[in-house]
């Protein structure tokens, strides 16, 4: 009795804060969204410039096109062309890779002013990264997923890495809510022995894998700021999020002045195996 009397006063606690508010989020002035990366894979370099928009607009977001943007790592220059059909996506020249240990510097000038700036900047290490030994796709009974499992040597350095992972080319982590990222606390200088850096959801058809499928894992040693701009990120967006514990809704940090987003340069490797079922 005293449990269906709990659970009676749980539902009507719960439904009275049920109540519908509607809240006015006045407009505000615009800001210029910054998306950019340099690798040392040749076709993942390029930047995206694009105009905040309302909270509750439903408008795609404006690509903003005829900016002067350029890449430079101390010594050489690079201009980015903006990529015809698409917005406000700028390109390097074709066969542009970033090299590790440098640090790229990027700038925009805009023809019009966002938000009283015309001119942006930043700049991020591109810091190496160990290779992976090789890599294993692994049923998880008691989960009911696919783990992607990494054996490597993680050095004796302090590191993050971001972690994506590829289908038969298809790249599956196409999102940020996607996206697996780590910092080397538990396996620091230690040799990661199936470590899982990744799933595959067998109800999804685009991630379930068949015999003879390649699985690829691409892992990035990434800044620390990049890290933290992914971490807060996925939190702010993460379509679970819990309305009554979560924190309130907050600016993601930038590395870039007087706009959003963020400017990664990071190194990447890969390893990939041949799925033969389990």
């Amino acid at each position: 009795m005293k449990k269906i009397l709990l659970i009676a006063l749980i539902a009507i606690t719960f439904g009275a804060c049920t109540e519908k508010i509607d809240i006015d989020l006045d407009s505000t002035y615009q800001r210029l969204a910054v998306e950019g990366y340099v690798t040392n894979e040749e076709g993942s370099n390029w930047v995206r410039l694009i105009r905040s928009t309302d909270y509750y607009s439903g408008d795609e977001p404006e690509g903003v096109s005829g900016a002067a943007v350029s890449l430079s790592d101390g010594s050489e220059t690079f201009e980015l062309t903006e990529a015809p059909g698409k917005p406000g996506y700028y390109l390097p020249e074709d066969g542009f890779t970033g090299t590790p240990g440098r640090t790229y510097k990027l700038d925009i000038s805009l023809q019009e002013e966002i938000g009283g700036f015309k001119d942006f900047s930043a700049s991020c290490t591109m810091h190496p990264v160990a290779p992976i030994d090789s890599i294993r796709v692994q049923y998880n009974d008691d989960w009911e997923i696919y783990e992607v499992q990494i054996f490597a040597l993680e050095p004796a350095t302090i590191d993050f890495y971001r972690f994506d992972v590829v289908r038969n080319g298809d790249l599956l982590t196409d999102t940020i809510n996607k996206v697996w990222i780590s910092d080397d606390r538990y396996f620091n200088g230690n040799y990661t022995l199936g470590a899982m850096v990744g799933i595959l959801d067998p109800e999804n058809p685009r991630e379930n894998p068949e015999i003879g499928d390649t699985i690829t894992l691409k892992m990035g040693n990434i800044t620390k700021d990049y890290y933290n701009f992914i971490l807060q990120l996925q939190d702010q967006t993460f379509q679970y999020r819990n309305p009554l514990f979560s924190g309130p809704p907050a600016n993601v940090l930038t590395n870039i002045e007087n706009a959003h987003g963020f400017f990664a340069a990071y190194t990447v490797t890969n390893s990939s195996t041949v799925y033969k079922g389990d």
